[in-house]
This record gives C-alpha cells, structure tokens and sequence, in this order.
C-alpha cells in the first residue's frame, strides 16, 4: 500500500500481455511480438481503505532508479536512433518518489564523449486541472570519458519553454526526460549530433542542500 493514505485513492487495474505467433504490423513503428489487454479500473477512496482496516507500510524513497533493472521503469521513444532518443518515466508523479522542498535531483552519468544531455521535466501531464500543462529545460554538460560525472540540479536550474521563468518546486512535475536535444522551436538546446553511443546512467535520486 501506497504512503499517504488518508489524502489519496489507490487505483487498481491488469495488464494481461498475449504473445503473438508472429509479428504484427503497428502503424508508426516497428512490428509488434505481444498483445495486451487492460482491464476495467476500480478506485478506492481513503474511505473506503479505512473500512477496510487498510494501513500503509511504503515510505518515501530518496532513490529514484538505480537502474538495476535498465530502462525497465522507462518508456523509449527512437531509442536506436542515434540522435533522436528519448527516454522518459512518470515515477516522479508518484508519491514515493516525489521531490520536496530543499531536494536536488542528482544522477551519475558517463559518456564516452563530451555531450550536453538534455533534461525535461513536465508539469500537469494530462492533469489540466491543476495548471497548464508545461516543459522546463535544463541541460547538463557531460565532460565525456570513462569516469563517472555527478550531475546535481536544482529546480531554478530548470527554465520553462521559452526561456521565461524557472521551475518553482517540484510538486506538480509528473513526467521526467532525458534527451540528445530539445528544439523550442528556433532556440536549440543540446545538438541534433549527439556524439558516441547513449549515456549511461546510475543512482537517479534526491539529495539535500546542506
């Protein structure tokens, strides 16, 4: 069971997945091996969860992902394309891992050459009714080796779209992404020629400002 209980509902759904006798052409992508199938949702209230003598035993956790399991926790968009990957998780939108204040989001990351990797961070995806939905940018200059290089980020390190005004908290940020660039249309951030393979990253977490 999920922390918070007495402030939030706990959604419950299946994911049946089918393996298919032989690939099936998807529109926009590459043929498909499995099929899946979801069920009907069912949500109970914190009143509901109380009746039922339901206690929460999780707690927040300052570690993200550290990627003992890949990208297993990510969804990949292009992710053999050597310029136009990304990689993209909701878990920040989930309380376990959601920034507090005085947080800095820190990862270690390698690359085997010099880049600037470009992160995003998306508030209100698909929850209009809190705000408009909205980017912030920040970007992180990888000096590129066999080392391991902390990258440490603040939210006032990431600028919204346009360069107008810098993320306030992390409170509303549902979709975290990592990418070669990111083109707001005219204004250039990262490059379009990302140089060597993909980064490698560890320990995606929170740290504290001291």
């Amino acid at each position: 069971m999920s922390i918070a209980l007495r402030e939030r509902r706990v959604f419950a759904f299946a994911n049946v997945h089918y393996r298919l006798s032989k690939p099936y052409p998807v529109q926009f992508a590459q043929p498909t091996e499995t099929f899946a199938i979801s069920s009907v949702m069912h949500t109970a209230t914190p009143d509901d969860l109380r009746r039922a003598g339901v206690k929460a035993t999780d707690s927040r956790s300052l570690v993200i992902d550290d990627f003992s399991h890949d990208w297993r926790d990510w969804y990949m968009l292009s992710p053999d394309n050597p310029q136009h990957w990304q990689f993209w998780t909701r878990k920040l939108a989930d309380p376990k891992w959601t920034g507090q204040p005085g947080y800095r989001l820190t990862f270690d990351a390698q690359s085997k050459q010099a880049n600037e990797l470009v992160v995003v961070l998306t508030e209100n995806f698909f929850r209009s009714y809190r705000g408009q939905q909205q980017d912030f940018v920040a970007v992180a200059k990888l000096t590129g080796g066999d080392k391991w290089q902390v990258v440490t980020l603040s939210p006032d390190d990431f600028r919204a779209k346009g360069g107008e005004g810098v993320l306030r908290s992390w409170a509303n940020v549902d979709l975290l992404g990592l990418r070669a660039y990111y083109d707001e249309g005219g204004k250039l951030l990262g490059s379009k020629t990302w140089a060597g393979p993909q980064p490698k990253l560890r320990y995606l977490r929170w740290t504290e400002k001291h």
